[in-house]
């Protein structure tokens, strides 16, 4: 059975192909088309996905849409015309979208693929996370936690899982609807810190690491508590109904003080051991920690709420919030689940894995452990092509493009080898990297999802901040306040992470920020926040066989598998994917090395 599941029309299009009850191929639109959280129909992934799988959309038995069309338009018309005719831009503009497309995605879906009508269905927004969670954990059964910013009419949903008679059933147990969205009180709160909302959220979780959360109160005044373990939202506070006014209100803004604007530059710098003395800079940092302490709070009462009205050991958790790797910390180590499992990508990008596997466990047998996939679903590559172009690119040409404050001198060249045995290439990007070079480093296929786990990574010495500065000032373009991770073998991981063993499994795929033990702070310094947690990549040997390599060939040389692991994208991009995109991140920015596959590029 040949299923394809598909997800576009908020943010994070993306498209996955499952074929008896194996996910063969996952990616988001953005890595094909380079717009960075891509809402628009998957044109390419889909093609990725079909041209994977060998297979035409013909051959497709069903096409499975992320959300009811129907339910969300009756959600988004009822809450533009509540606050009428304030809202009549906001509702003008919903119209126009939804009768021009939106609510007609079903049959563009049967149109752009030319499939029956028939062989295209779709699964409620937050039952797509659902069944993407539960499936891929390879549970029997477990609790399921959703929490986003809002789907089809939900915000926040509980559910049971578990396999009966062969077949997954997922049931709903609770639902919050719109619009008591914690989600969207994040955003609104990321908006007001002068971030952009549904992109920027970790520079609020950031942010709030330097400071103390002395606007609980008010915080937990929006966002009361509610007798039956659930909350509510005060929307005195915010226009969710109408964005076009802003996401915050005035009330919110006599509570908190003026938002940050993009001319205030924030002090803080977690590589710097110099504390910022910034009264401005410490409020914002202090409303950053307010509303992640109270965020906190509220997804344990969830948690609390859930386990007594689904007694499993096993949680399950997607949505866009659970993105929160700081919250996600307090789950694992305070709530009431032993094993918690979130899926490589729980925001929408994932939704289509979700609705895939979910129409091929209920239409053929399969086996819980057998639908479980692992992040590395995107393309491959071959860098020849690019690499004999090297040799007809005159790098002095590269100096226009060069990122702005970049200088590199004239004559600069390039030169490349192409390593036959994998352990000399490791040997040689090892060496590299203990001289303190900025190395990129590209192999197989990209990973599913916003975290780079050692195929499409940026990699430095993790034990000096200064080279940290280096590369966050003239490579990533990154915000001195966000903290970097790091990827560090199985087997070293104990020594470095205050977590418990059985806990270290979950943290193969950097969802949780983890307390870096005292003794070990040193060796990982350019990869620690503010408050000494990681948010670590544990690395398995049959995760991803060569990263595990080269990390255990720098293990030799300095006694810890370890190594400072940033995605291979410069701010406000998309991941990497292909070679040219690899290549001109190396050329126009301050890296130094670049392996592509077995093929080594440097600057010479």
């Amino acid at each position: 059975m040949k299923v394809l599941g598909v997800s576009y029309g908020y943010h994070d299009a993306s498209a996955c192909l499952v074929v008896d009850g194996q996910v063969v191929a996952a990616s988001a639109e953005e890595r094909f088309t380079r717009q960075k959280h891509d809402a628009n129909f998957p044109t390419w992934a889909i093609e990725f996905c079909l041209a994977q799988g060998g297979i035409g959309a013909g051959d497709l038995d069903q096409v499975v849409f992320h959300e009811d069309p129907h339910a969300k338009f009756s959600r988004v018309l009822t809450a533009s015309l509540a606050p009428f005719p304030g809202s009549r831009r906001e509702f003008v503009n919903a119209i126009k979208a939804w009768l021009g497309k939106k609510l007609w995605s079903l049959n563009t879906l049967s149109a752009r693929l030319d499939v029956e009508p028939e062989r295209v269905s779709y699964l409620s927004h937050h039952y797509s996370h659902a069944v993407q969670a539960f499936l891929g954990s390879g549970f029997r059964e477990s609790a399921i936690l959703i929490v986003d910013a809002v789907g089809d009419w939900a915000c926040t949903a509980l559910y049971r899982g578990a396999w009966v008679d062969g077949q997954p059933k997922v049931e709903r147990v609770l639902e919050l609807a719109f619009p008591h969205s914690l989600g969207l009180v994040y955003s609104a709160f990321t908006a007001y810190l002068g971030f952009s909302p549904n992109d920027s959220e970790a520079s609020t979780m950031a942010l709030a690491g330097f400071g103390t959360p002395r606007f609980a109160a008010e915080v937990r005044q929006i966002i009361p508590a509610a007798s039956d373990g659930t909350y509510e939202v005060d929307q005195r506070y915010f226009h969710f109904a109408d964005f076009y006014r802003g996401a915050f209100s005035d009330k919110f803004v006599a509570t908190f003080g003026p938002p940050r604007t993009q001319q205030f530059k924030l002090p803080q710098n977690c590589l710097s051991a110099t504390p910022s003395l910034d009264p401005e800079g410490q409020r914002f940092a202090d409303v950053a920690a307010s509303v992640q302490l109270v965020l906190e709070e509220r997804i344990l009462e969830l948690c609390a709420t859930l386990r007594a009205a689904v007694p499993s050991d096993n949680l399950c958790y997607a949505g866009g919030v659970s993105l929160n790797c700081v919250a996600n910390q307090e789950v694992l180590t305070r709530g009431p689940f032993r094993n918690v499992y979130i899926p490589p990508d729980p925001g929408d990008g994932g939704t289509s894995v979700g609705t895939a596997l979910s129409y091929a466990a209920t239409h053929a047998p399969c086996e819980p452990r057998a639908m479980q996939y692992t992040p590395y679903l995107g393309s491959a590559f071959d860098e020849q092509p690019a690499i004999e172009m090297l040799a007809h690119v005159n790098p002095d040409h590269v100096l226009r493009y060069l990122k702005r404050g970049h200088t590199q001198p004239r004559g600069l060249r390039w030169a490349h080898q192409v390593f036959a045995d994998e352990g000399a290439l490791c040997d040689e990007v090892a060496r590299r990297i203990l001289e303190g070079r900025i190395v990129g480093w590209c192999q197989g296929r990209a990973e599913l999802g916003p975290r780079a786990l050692g195929n499409r990574s940026i990699l430095i010495r993790a034990d000096d901040p200064v080279l940290a500065e280096r590369l966050s000032r003239a490579v990533k373009d990154r915000a001195l306040y966000r903290p970097y991770a790091f990827s560090i073998t199985a087997s070293d991981a104990p020594k470095v992470l205050a977590c418990a063993p059985e806990h270290l499994t979950f943290n193969r795929w950097m969802q949780y920020a983890v307390p870096v033990r005292p003794e070990a702070r040193a060796q990982v310094r350019a990869a620690l926040h503010v408050d000494d947690t990681t948010r670590p990549q544990v690395c398995f040997p049959e995760d991803n066989p060569r990263f595990h390599r080269l990390l255990e060939t720098l293990g030799r040389s300095t006694g810890l598998c370890v190594v400072l692991n940033t995605s291979f994208n410069p701010s406000g991009y998309p991941i990497v994917s292909t070679p040219l995109e690899a290549l001109s991140m190396f050329a126009r920015t301050d890296m130094d090395a670049l392996v592509m596959n077995d093929t080594l590029v440097w600057k010479q």
